[in-house]
Protein backbone atom coordinates (compact mmCIF):
# COMPACT_ATOMS: atom_id res chain seq x y z
CA UNK A 1 0.00 0.00 0.00
CA UNK A 2 1.48 3.26 -0.94
CA UNK A 3 0.48 6.67 0.50
CA UNK A 4 1.64 10.07 1.01
CA UNK A 5 0.43 10.59 4.60
CA UNK A 6 3.16 12.26 6.54
CA UNK A 7 2.88 10.12 9.96
CA UNK A 8 2.39 6.71 8.00
CA UNK A 9 5.80 7.97 5.76
CA UNK A 10 7.89 8.61 8.98
CA UNK A 11 6.37 5.60 10.95
CA UNK A 12 9.50 3.12 11.33
CA UNK A 13 9.47 0.67 8.65
CA UNK A 14 8.81 -2.35 10.84
CA UNK A 15 5.91 -0.32 12.73
CA UNK A 16 4.84 1.54 9.30
CA UNK A 17 4.17 -2.01 7.72
CA UNK A 18 2.48 -3.51 10.60
CA UNK A 19 0.08 -0.81 10.58
CA UNK A 20 -0.45 -0.67 7.26
CA UNK A 21 -1.54 -4.48 7.15
CA UNK A 22 -4.52 -3.84 9.57
CA UNK A 23 -5.34 -0.33 7.02
CA UNK A 24 -7.31 0.03 4.63
CA UNK A 25 -7.59 2.98 1.75
CA UNK A 26 -11.25 4.80 1.42
CA UNK A 27 -12.41 7.20 -0.44
CA UNK A 28 -14.69 9.99 1.30
CA UNK A 29 -16.94 11.96 -0.65
CA UNK A 30 -17.52 15.94 0.33
CA UNK A 31 -19.57 16.76 3.34
CA UNK A 32 -19.06 12.81 4.73
CA UNK A 33 -19.14 13.21 8.73
CA UNK A 34 -16.21 11.00 10.25
CA UNK A 35 -16.87 11.92 14.23
CA UNK A 36 -19.73 13.42 16.18
CA UNK A 37 -19.45 14.79 19.63
CA UNK A 38 -20.11 11.65 22.19
CA UNK A 39 -19.81 9.15 19.68
CA UNK A 40 -17.23 6.33 20.46
CA UNK A 41 -14.22 6.86 18.28
CA UNK A 42 -13.64 3.38 16.08
CA UNK A 43 -11.02 4.65 13.51
CA UNK A 44 -8.35 6.65 13.00
CA UNK A 45 -7.88 8.44 10.16
CA UNK A 46 -4.60 9.34 7.86
CA UNK A 47 -5.35 11.51 4.59
CA UNK A 48 -3.88 11.43 1.83
CA UNK A 49 -5.28 13.24 -0.82
CA UNK A 50 -8.72 13.92 1.18
CA UNK A 51 -9.18 17.42 3.65
CA UNK A 52 -10.48 16.86 6.78
CA UNK A 53 -12.28 19.69 9.16
CA UNK A 54 -12.38 19.57 12.78
CA UNK A 55 -15.44 21.89 14.06
CA UNK A 56 -17.21 22.92 17.32
CA UNK A 57 -20.94 22.64 17.07
CA UNK A 58 -22.71 25.41 19.43
CA UNK A 59 -26.42 24.37 20.76
CA UNK A 60 -28.13 26.37 17.90
CA UNK A 61 -26.21 24.12 15.36
CA UNK A 62 -23.73 26.31 14.45
CA UNK A 63 -20.32 25.27 14.10
CA UNK A 64 -16.97 27.34 13.82
CA UNK A 65 -13.57 25.07 12.22
CA UNK A 66 -10.79 24.98 14.71
CA UNK A 67 -8.60 22.47 13.03
CA UNK A 68 -8.03 21.51 9.41
CA UNK A 69 -6.24 18.21 8.70
CA UNK A 70 -4.51 16.92 5.40
CA UNK A 71 -1.70 14.11 4.45
CA UNK A 72 0.88 16.16 6.70
CA UNK A 73 -1.22 14.73 9.89
CA UNK A 74 -3.70 12.56 11.10
CA UNK A 75 -7.07 12.71 12.81
CA UNK A 76 -8.72 10.81 15.58
CA UNK A 77 -5.43 9.36 17.67
CA UNK A 78 -6.05 10.53 21.09
CA UNK A 79 -9.55 9.86 20.91
CA UNK A 80 -7.96 6.11 20.20
CA UNK A 81 -5.13 5.93 22.89
CA UNK A 82 -7.42 7.18 25.41
CA UNK A 83 -10.12 4.53 24.31
CA UNK A 84 -12.54 8.29 25.04
CA UNK A 85 -15.90 9.39 22.38
CA UNK A 86 -15.29 12.51 20.37
CA UNK A 87 -15.47 16.39 21.31
CA UNK A 88 -16.16 17.75 18.09
CA UNK A 89 -17.44 16.92 14.70
CA UNK A 90 -14.99 16.21 11.96
CA UNK A 91 -15.44 15.43 8.62
CA UNK A 92 -14.73 15.83 5.05
CA UNK A 93 -13.79 19.21 3.59
CA UNK A 94 -12.41 18.28 0.09
CA UNK A 95 -12.77 14.66 -0.96
CA UNK A 96 -10.39 12.67 -1.68
CA UNK A 97 -8.92 9.13 -0.18
CA UNK A 98 -7.37 8.25 3.27
CA UNK A 99 -6.06 5.22 5.09
CA UNK A 100 -8.33 4.02 7.77
CA UNK A 101 -7.00 2.05 11.38
CA UNK A 102 -8.96 0.62 13.39
CA UNK A 103 -8.53 2.60 17.22
CA UNK A 104 -7.68 -0.52 18.49
CA UNK A 105 -4.85 -1.04 16.24
CA UNK A 106 -3.38 2.45 17.31
CA UNK A 107 -3.44 1.25 20.85
CA UNK A 108 -1.26 -1.87 20.49
CA UNK A 109 1.26 -0.14 18.39
CA UNK A 110 1.50 3.36 20.80
CA UNK A 111 1.94 0.02 23.46
CA UNK A 112 4.30 -1.92 21.77
CA UNK A 113 6.40 1.12 20.20
CA UNK A 114 7.76 4.22 22.13
CA UNK A 115 9.41 5.56 18.65
CA UNK A 116 5.26 5.10 17.15
CA UNK A 117 3.99 6.68 20.29
CA UNK A 118 6.27 9.89 20.26
CA UNK A 119 5.57 10.22 16.96
CA UNK A 120 1.89 9.94 17.12
CA UNK A 121 1.86 12.36 20.12
CA UNK A 122 3.76 15.24 18.21
CA UNK A 123 0.92 15.23 15.46
CA UNK A 124 -1.68 15.22 18.34
CA UNK A 125 0.40 18.31 19.77
CA UNK A 126 0.86 20.01 16.44
CA UNK A 127 -3.03 19.63 15.62
CA UNK A 128 -4.21 21.29 19.29
CA UNK A 129 -1.62 23.76 18.82
CA UNK A 130 -3.50 24.51 15.60
CA UNK A 131 -6.66 24.56 17.06
CA UNK A 132 -5.36 26.97 19.50
CA UNK A 133 -4.10 29.58 17.17
CA UNK A 134 -7.35 29.55 15.81
CA UNK A 135 -9.22 30.34 18.67
CA UNK A 136 -6.95 33.35 19.21
CA UNK A 137 -7.41 34.05 15.32
CA UNK A 138 -11.39 34.24 15.28
CA UNK A 139 -12.02 36.30 18.02
CA UNK A 140 -8.78 38.89 17.03
CA UNK A 141 -8.72 38.72 13.25
CA UNK A 142 -10.92 40.28 11.00
CA UNK A 143 -13.05 38.20 8.37
CA UNK A 144 -10.94 39.55 5.28
CA UNK A 145 -7.21 37.90 6.72
CA UNK A 146 -8.91 34.87 8.42
CA UNK A 147 -10.61 33.99 4.69
CA UNK A 148 -6.43 34.54 3.06
CA UNK A 149 -5.45 32.27 6.06
CA UNK A 150 -8.06 29.49 5.65
CA UNK A 151 -7.41 29.25 1.72
CA UNK A 152 -4.00 29.18 2.35
CA UNK A 153 -4.08 26.52 4.42
CA UNK A 154 -6.69 24.55 2.20
CA UNK A 155 -4.22 24.78 -0.82
CA UNK A 156 -1.07 23.66 1.32
CA UNK A 157 -3.29 20.16 1.89
CA UNK A 158 -4.41 19.92 -2.23
CA UNK A 159 -0.86 21.21 -3.74
CA UNK A 160 -3.48 22.86 -6.26
CA UNK A 161 -4.26 26.36 -7.37
CA UNK A 162 -7.76 25.50 -7.30
CA UNK A 163 -9.63 25.26 -3.79
CA UNK A 164 -13.12 23.36 -4.58
CA UNK A 165 -15.33 24.48 -2.11
CA UNK A 166 -18.82 26.45 -1.87
CA UNK A 167 -19.39 30.06 -0.58
CA UNK A 168 -21.59 28.53 1.90
CA UNK A 169 -19.23 25.80 2.62
CA UNK A 170 -16.99 29.12 3.59
CA UNK A 171 -19.13 31.19 5.58
CA UNK A 172 -19.83 27.97 7.90
CA UNK A 173 -16.60 27.34 8.94
CA UNK A 174 -15.75 31.23 9.11
CA UNK A 175 -18.61 31.44 11.60
CA UNK A 176 -20.09 34.27 9.71
CA UNK A 177 -23.51 34.65 6.76
CA UNK A 178 -22.74 33.93 3.28
CA UNK A 179 -23.48 37.41 1.82
CA UNK A 180 -20.28 38.51 4.11
CA UNK A 181 -18.26 35.77 2.69
CA UNK A 182 -19.29 36.75 -0.80
CA UNK A 183 -18.20 40.20 -0.06
CA UNK A 184 -14.82 39.58 0.89
CA UNK A 185 -14.33 37.26 -1.96
CA UNK A 186 -15.14 39.48 -4.40
CA UNK A 187 -12.76 41.89 -2.94
CA UNK A 188 -9.80 39.63 -3.31
CA UNK A 189 -10.73 38.80 -6.72
CA UNK A 190 -10.92 42.63 -7.24
CA UNK A 191 -7.00 42.76 -5.97
CA UNK A 192 -6.22 40.14 -8.27
CA UNK A 193 -5.91 37.58 -5.51
CA UNK A 194 -7.80 35.10 -6.76
CA UNK A 195 -10.60 34.27 -9.03
CA UNK A 196 -14.03 32.42 -8.78
CA UNK A 197 -15.56 29.81 -10.20
CA UNK A 198 -18.46 27.51 -9.54
CA UNK A 199 -17.47 25.76 -6.41
CA UNK A 200 -14.15 26.52 -7.09
CA UNK A 201 -11.55 29.08 -6.11
CA UNK A 202 -8.48 30.04 -7.78
CA UNK A 203 -5.36 31.16 -6.29
CA UNK A 204 -3.59 33.86 -8.71
CA UNK A 205 -1.31 35.30 -6.67
CA UNK A 206 -0.09 33.39 -3.46
CA UNK A 207 2.32 35.69 -2.23
CA UNK A 208 0.26 38.35 -1.94
CA UNK A 209 -2.12 36.62 -0.35
CA UNK A 210 0.08 35.28 2.48
CA UNK A 211 0.97 39.37 2.32
CA UNK A 212 -2.77 39.69 2.99
CA UNK A 213 -2.96 36.98 5.68
CA UNK A 214 -2.97 37.58 9.28
CA UNK A 215 0.26 36.10 11.58
CA UNK A 216 -1.79 33.21 12.08
CA UNK A 217 -1.43 31.24 9.06
CA UNK A 218 2.54 31.60 9.26
CA UNK A 219 2.75 30.52 13.13
CA UNK A 220 0.74 27.26 11.90
CA UNK A 221 3.35 26.66 9.48
CA UNK A 222 6.03 27.36 11.57
CA UNK A 223 4.56 25.17 14.58
CA UNK A 224 3.76 22.14 12.51
CA UNK A 225 8.00 22.42 11.02
CA UNK A 226 8.94 22.73 14.48
CA UNK A 227 6.89 19.69 16.25
CA UNK A 228 6.88 17.52 13.29
CA UNK A 229 10.01 18.35 11.48
CA UNK A 230 8.86 18.44 8.01
CA UNK A 231 8.12 21.25 5.23
CA UNK A 232 4.22 20.91 5.04
CA UNK A 233 4.69 21.88 1.43
CA UNK A 234 6.63 18.93 0.95
CA UNK A 235 4.37 16.43 -0.96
Amino acid sequence: MRTRNHVLCALGERDRDEILAAAQVVDLAGGEVLYEPDYPVEWVYFPNTAVLSVVTVMADGRTVESDTVGYESVVGVLNALGGCVAVNRTFVQIAGSTVRVSASAIRRLADHSADSRRLLLRHVQANLAQAHQSVACNALHPLDQRLCRWLLMSQDRTADDSVWLTQQYLATMLGVQRTTVTEALGELADRGLISQGRGRIDVLDRRRLEAASCECYATVRGNLELLLGRNLAAG
